[in-house]
């Protein structure tokens, strides 16, 4: 993982983020921790794919999945 990536999670954490997988899912959760290789501990998270809400709740993402990861529309 590049330092800015590394930067931009940083400022991240206790902050809730989306992130686009590789299954084509849209998943939306308040970042905790992550890793060198991007994998990422979220809580209060949801799937909000396809317009439906999934509580997920706590999980861990690897990274190796994530497409993308940006800050939700407020």
């Amino acid at each position: 993982m590049s330092s800015e990536i590394a930067k931009m999670l940083e400022g991240c954490v206790n902050k809730a983020i989306m992130i686009k997988l590789k299954n084509k899912r849209l998943i939306r959760g308040n970042l905790q921790a992550f890793d060198q290789h991007m994998n990422l501990i979220l809580h209060k998270t949801e799937d909000i794919t396809d317009n439906e809400t999934k509580n997920l709740g706590y999980i861990i993402l690897r990274g190796d999945n994530i497409i993308a990861v940006y800050l939700p529309d407020k």
